[in-house]
């Protein structure tokens, strides 16, 4: 247990660390805030804490979230754009936790809450827990996304082998995806 220790585990998450972390590592919140002083740790929000010298990088919103919500998956139309199957940039990140999560709303982040889903149909990508691309497509035909967008992701995941025949035939039942001959 030591700030080597800390060191380490924030490596591995992008630079962030949470207090929770830390303390299990022997850090004390004082100790914390001493870091924060000379400029070794950014105080990112409440809980949550960025090594100053990691490299900013265009997925940092999402590595903070994975951090907080170890057990989130980015979902939706996130998910498609993560899994290079939509061109398109979301215009909010979707972010599905457990319903148990303590997570709390923020600007710019959608988050589903699921019993059951948060943990399943999903793969790591990236450092990323993030949606199968059946799940993906699946989740935006529900909260009805562009069809034209989805049937495009669709081929392209087919066209990848990102699904089986069995995810072929049910993405084929769905009615905003009927005329994909899939």
């Amino acid at each position: 247990m030591s700030w080597d220790d800390l060191l380490r585990l924030a490596a591995e998450q992008h630079g962030y660390f949470t207090t929770a972390q830390a303390a299990a590592e022997g850090i004390t919140r004082r100790a914390l805030s001493w870091r924060t002083d000379r400029r070794q740790v950014e105080r990112i929000e409440r809980g949550l804490y960025r090594l100053s010298h990691w490299p900013a990088g265009p997925d940092d919103l999402l590595h903070a979230l994975r951090v907080m919500a170890p057990f989130g998956t980015f979902s939706h139309e996130t998910a498609l754009s993560l899994l290079g199957l939509s061109d398109l940039v979301p215009s909010v990140t979707h972010f599905t936790i457990p319903e148990s999560s303590r997570l709390s709303a923020r600007p710019g982040i959608r988050l589903h809450r699921s019993r059951a889903r948060a943990g399943t149909d999903r793969t790591y990508r990236d450092g990323l827990w993030v949606s199968t691309a059946r799940r993906a497509i699946l989740d935006c035909a529900r909260i009805g996304s562009d069809s034209d967008q989805l049937i495009a992701a669709a081929l392209e995941a087919r066209d990848r082998a990102l699904l089986t025949d069995d995810d072929l035939a049910l993405l084929r039942a769905h009615p905003r995806l009927a005329r994909a001959g899939l």
